[in-house]
Order: C-alpha cells, then structure tokens, then sequence
C-alpha cells in the first residue's frame, strides 16, 4: 500500500497481541463502541489506532484494510466523509468543547460510504473538562453504528466518568529484547549504538528509532560522558554545566533521571555500567534522591526558574559521590 495514511498504520511486533484482540472482538461482533488505547508515549499507539480505524472502514473481508476499496482510498486521501479525527486545534494545548460538540453533530449524520462512522480523539486527556462532560452522552449511547477510539498517553488525567465508559487496550512498555531485535532489523545499526538509543529513549522504541538518525543519540552520550567525568574529576562542574547547559533542558533532564537509574540498577545488582568509571562510592539513597530531583527539575524546565543554577546544583550533588 503506497498511500501514505494506510502504509503508516503499522502493527508493530510488540502490538500484534492487541491487534489479535481488536480483531477477535470486531469478527465476533463483540467490539465495544468506545475504545481507549493507553499507555506511555513512543510505543506506536496512533499507529495502531490508524490501523484500527482503516479497519473499520474497509468495505472488504480482509485480515488489514485491503487499501484499494473505495473507502481505503478516500481514508488514505484524509477525505472520508465517515471518518472524523479529533485533536486540538493547530497551535492550542485543550480540545475545547465546540470541537466535541461539532463531532457530534457530524456523528448524528447517517453513514455515506461505510458501514459505520469512526472519530479518533487524541491525545484524549487534552479534553478539557466541558469538552469531556459532553462527550459522556456519545459515550453512553452512541448514535448509529458509530465506533469512538481515544489514545491517551496519560489515561489517568481524563475523568473515571469517560475511562468506565471505554474498553481499555493498555499498551505497556514492550520488553527489551523484541524492541532490540525490531530496531537492528529496521536500521541495520551496530547492536550498542540501538542499545543505546533505547537507553536514550527511556525504552520508548519509536524514539529510539528517531535518535538513531539524528543528533539527539550524540547528546545523550554527551550526557554520560559529563557524569562520568565528574566521577573522576568532581572540580569540573562548572565546564560540565556549561556543556550540558546547552541542550534542550526537557531531554537533558530526562536523560539525567535515565542515567541515574540505570546507575541505580547496577549498585542493586552489583554490575558495572560500561560508561562509568569503577566507583565504590556510589550508593543507592543518594542516587534515589538525584533521580526524584532529576523528574522535578524537568517539570520545572518550561517555568521561569534558572535552569542554570538548577543544573549546577545537581550536579554538584552528583560530584560529591566521588569525594
């Protein structure tokens, strides 16, 4: 299938097995008619809901839309009069309820094409609290032969009141090993250098994938390679902090809580972590506080708080491990 939306619908590996129940559920007329796909972002959840809803559309008897139906092909052209995607307006933080509203409306109408009418709702939690309140009624009895998909990185943000109403696909964090073998075949990479774009990625594959190709891997070793310096060196705080200091401070942050973490682990396990020097010193307490100061601090980030001196204050924690 060469048309963009269609080929982009991918089920990745560590999707199959929700694929399989969406299927099971739609073949034995079973499926509910608001769908919740959750989980952390990064794991392909758009895509499969994108699979999801070409699915429901395709006029054919087939395992995947077929991509050459009359439906497939408006779908794939975005213009499918059964199809309604819901998301926040370019350049706006909420879906606001005149956006639910109008939805709505359009889902009354009588389908045209398919044999059911499908809305898309992404990123849900971003409905703000009117917007939510009015979708309830759809949620509860929905119009006609009508399927609701809501993906949500952040499920527990949207109201008990729309998650008891939808049947959940929890889409958890899929397990190293399957995203380390998908990764080296997708992009023929040396085995360490997709190890650590996973690592960079907080174990999110579809990230990974990204930093394989662009700078962001370089920052992150950037980042290991600060920390381990400071191990060796802890007077070079300043000539760190003004090294790291230059990346985008969500990642930076980010990366900092990752790196603790993995270094947390290996104080439990008593393994070395290779991009360390050997170091005694280093404890689990300490290193707990550094990582929950490490996720503060990346909240903090996008607030008018120095992020300067919050960095050299972390790191003159981090520093003090090895005196």
């Amino acid at each position: 299938m060469s048309d963009s939306r269609l080929s982009g619908s991918v089920i990745y590996p560590w999707l199959s097995g929700h694929w399989s129940f969406f299927m099971q559920r739609l073949e034995s007329d079973k499926l509910a008619h608001a769908l919740m796909i959750e989980g952390p972002a990064g794991i392909g959840k758009m895509p499969l809901a994108t699979a999801m809803v070409a699915k429901l559309l395709c006029r054919e008897n087939e395992p995947r839309a077929c991509g050459h139906c009359r439906s497939c092909t408006l779908f794939a052209a975005g213009t499918h009069p059964d199809n309604f995607d819901l998301q926040p307006e370019e350049g706006k933080e909420v879906i606001k309820v005149d956006q639910v509203r109008a939805l709505i409306g359009k889902l009354d109408l009588t389908t045209s094409i398919s044999e059911r009418k499908v809305a898309c709702i992404h990123p849900a939690e971003k409905m703000n609290g009117a917007a939510a309140n009015a979708l309830l009624k759809s949620l509860e009895e929905p119009v006609g032969n009508t399927v609701l998909i809501l993906v949500s990185d952040n499920p527990a943000r949207l109201p008990v009141t729309i998650r008891s109403r939808c049947q959940a696909i929890s889409v958890n964090q899929p397990d190293s090993p399957v995203v380390l073998d998908w990764l080296k075949n997708e992009s023929g990479k040396a085995a360490e250098l997709v190890q650590a774009a996973l690592q960079a990625a907080g174990g999110s594959p579809l990230r990974a994938a990204q930093y394989l190709d662009s700078p962001e891997l370089d920052a992150y070793g950037q980042v290991r390679a600060g920390l381990a310096r400071l191990l060796d060196r802890p007077g070079s705080v300043s000539l760190v902090n003004h090294e790291l200091g230059a990346l985008n401070p969500v990642d930076l942050w980010r990366w900092l809580s990752i790196c603790v973490g993995e270094v947390i682990k290996s104080v439990m396990t008593q393994q070395g972590v290779d991009w360390l020097p050997a170091n005694p010193k280093l404890s689990g307490k300490p290193l707990l506080e550094l990582q929950r100061r490490a996720d503060i601090n990346r909240q903090l980030a996008a607030t008018p708080v120095r992020g300067d001196l919050l960095l050299q204050d972390w790191l003159i924690r981090w520093a003090e491990q090895a005196i």
